[in-house]
């Protein structure tokens, strides 16, 4: 009986995670996710192609399969900064290759935003403005991400607030994405950051953070609302979003 509960516990996954995604009012959903976890490690991405008929979709989606294939190659991961930010490399070369070599993919991208976790500790990686949070039930919702957009330099340059980014006409216009040229790509990496007890760490594309309050989505996880990822999906829908929906989530 020992042996069995010790068995039990030896297997029990170290994370809970969970994923959604829809294509919402689009006709082609250009979002993709990834949540892979191993026995000490996790990561969970979140990309949202851009291009529209220049195939985002397959821009995102080899965005992930790319950091699934390394994820599972790598045996020890003595190095996180350097594991995201060389494959980051990677794929935006994979991208622009494929500029090159068919017309019909010239104005493909993706943004990629999420977390890589190792035990209790996590680090995050952003390039365009899909966006990651980290909630705690006393703490409440905190932005880990800053966009890479025009209107985040407004607001940073003191221009422009957080209120009137929301409706401004360049607010979906990014300064940094995979898919542009290597020279001027922007690739954040940031942590280690212990994950605490009952933290929970999220990755949303614009299709949520554009349509929820920081409030709003805040106070959906204090809900206990279940399935989260979906919930939080069908409230930006319900929320007006015109745009691909996606919502993931970790803890612990």
């Amino acid at each position: 009986m020992f042996q069995k509960l010790f068995s039990a516990l030896q297997n029990k996954p170290l994370y809970t995670t969970d994923g959604y995604t829809i294509a919402g009012k689009k006709p082609v959903n250009e979002d993709s996710y990834l949540i892979e976890v191993k026995k000490d490690a996790c990561l969970l991405l979140v990309a949202d192609g851009v291009g529209g008929h220049g195939h985002g979709d397959w821009a995102s989606q080899i965005c992930v399969q790319h950091f699934q294939e390394a994820f599972n190659r790598i045996e020890n991961l003595n190095d996180p900064k350097t594991f995201l930010h060389e494959h980051a490399l990677k794929v935006a070369q994979k991208v622009l290759q494929k500029h090159t070599e068919d017309p019909a993919y010239k104005n493909c991208g993706t943004t990629l935003t999420g977390f890589l976790i190792q035990e209790k500790h996590y680090y995050v990686i952003n390039i365009g403005d899909s966006r990651t949070y980290a909630w705690h039930p006393s703490k409440g919702l905190r932005r880990l991400t800053k966009d890479h957009s025009i209107v985040q330099q407004m607001i940073d340059a003191g221009t422009l607030t957080e209120s009137e980014a929301a409706n401004h006409p360049y607010r979906t216009t990014m300064t940094s994405a995979i898919g542009q040229a290597m020279d001027t790509i922007k690739i954040d990496i940031t942590g280690p950051y212990t994950l605490t007890e009952s933290e929970m760490l999220l990755s949303f594309s614009d299709g949520v953070h554009d349509f929820l309050t920081d409030t709003q989505i805040s106070q959906i996880i204090s809900s206990n609302a279940k399935p989260l990822a979906q919930t939080l999906v069908e409230q930006a829908l319900a929320a007006g979003s015109t745009d691909n929906i996606t919502a993931c989530w970790l803890k612990q």
